[in-house]
């Protein structure tokens, strides 16, 4: 049985109970003590800050309105997500949930859920890169664990299997027992929510941002192309968790940002409260934080690790033109032997990324060897043997 919902609009969320009454003359003199010594530390208060209890960054904090973002350039930060999904599927050989290339990886059956119990409206938004080409997206899952959950479902085809249908639209479908038309355990009584079909085949490998939630009693499906939304059907998710998942395959997720209510026993029990121990450096994406600054210093150092990472923000699509523009420079002024980590990005099957990869090598070498970002497959292989070809005859262009 859950707990009872305290005040959701509570600023801080502390723990504790009422001392016992042969104690209370040892507390008060305590207290008495303390405001002799003068004001008690923040870390004093008897929970962690927002930005000590979560690996990823605290962006926005605006009364109860929390935002985290998760860039995954630190492996630690998977640690806020389990391996879960809310529906039942039989398990996969090898399914997964785990950090992988500055990204997190899931490899189905399997799911990310995040640590947090959130309340009223919530906003994901997050870059989905898959190796399938349908049934994955996200999730809002019950904490009771019942079957009262959402899916907002790139080509969703596994559930209207049940109903004899080939499906194929992207869709929010809400889930509930009540719906149930068989005694089959494997079935999962659900309701069709909006959906409308792909304009675009969905393409292995290519990344796609999508938003997902509830804002004012709707739920909310918004991808590149077109936005959904629709009444929550059945039971309304009270507490709930948010999560990504994918079916049958592989699926990598990056630029996680999540905004919204937690709700107020889960701090309590968490002993976390609604504050930062710091300021908060960054609005959100877009921003040189003092994490990329010390990447692009260490790069300038000499350190492979930071440059394969730098290079890895060039591949991030949704890092931001500021932070592009910040890491082309940082790049593009040395050490040379960068370009052999920078060929990566040639390879990208984003347009964007792939530009951003020869204007550092040509800035870095002097040559782009007839490499154009928007040409065919076949040319843009020749330049890339023209360059390693280069660099192997000629080793001292990275010198």
């Amino acid at each position: 049985m859950s707990a009872p919902l305290a005040n959701p609009h509570a600023p801080l969320c502390r723990g504790g109970s009422p001392a016992p009454r042969r104690l209370a003359f040892a507390f008060s003199l305590i207290a008495l003590l303390l405001l002799a010594a003068g004001p008690a530390p923040v870390e004093a208060a008897g929970g962690k800050a927002l930005d000590q209890y979560f690996r990823g960054k605290v962006t926005a904090l605006e009364g109860s309105t929390v935002t985290l973002r998760y860039d995954f350039r630190r492996k630690d930060q998977v640690k806020d997500f389990t391996d879960r999904v809310p529906f039942r599927i039989k398990p996969r050989k090898g399914q997964r949930m785990k950090w992988f290339d500055d990204k997190m990886e899931i490899i189905g059956n399997s799911g990310a859920r995040h640590k947090a119990e959130w309340i009223g409206d919530v906003v994901v938004t997050a870059t989905f890169t898959p190796e399938i080409e349908k049934d994955f997206g996200g999730y809002m899952s019950p904490v009771s664990e019942t079957e009262d959950f959402v899916t907002f479902t790139f080509v969703e085809t596994f559930f209207h299997a049940f109903d004899g249908k080939s499906g194929g639209a992207n869709s929010i479908i809400k889930f509930g027992a009540q719906w149930r038309e068989t005694d089959s355990e494997e079935f999962i009584g659900f309701r069709y929510g909006p959906r409308k079909p792909p304009k675009k085949k969905i393409k292995v490998g290519e990344k796609y941002t999508a938003t997902f939630g509830r804002v004012s009693k709707k739920l909310i499906f918004k991808l590149a192309d077109y936005e959904m939304k629709g009444s929550e059907k059945g039971k309304k998710l009270k507490r709930f968790h948010v999560g990504f998942y994918a079916m049958k395959g592989r699926m990598l997720v990056d630029n996680v940002e999540i905004t919204g209510t937690l709700a107020t026993d889960w701090c309590k029990r968490e002993k976390v409260e609604l504050r930062t121990s710091k300021p908060i450096e960054e609005a959100g994406a877009g921003t040189v934080d003092a994490e990329l600054q010390a990447s692009m210093d260490a790069h300038k150092g000499g350190s492979a690790k930071a440059t394969r990472a730098l290079v890895g923000v060039l591949k991030d699509p949704g890092a931001g033109e500021v932070v592009h523009a910040a890491v082309t420079e940082a790049l593009s002024t040395g050490p040379k032997k960068a370009v052999r980590s920078l060929i990566d990005l040639l390879y990208s099957t984003d347009e964007k990324a792939r530009a951003r990869g020869i204007t550092v090598i040509k800035a870095l070498i002097g040559s782009d060897y007839g490499f154009r970002p928007k040409a065919k497959e076949k040319s843009r292989s020749d330049a890339i043997r023209k360059l390693n070809k280069a660099l192997k005859d000629d080793p001292d262009l990275l010198k």
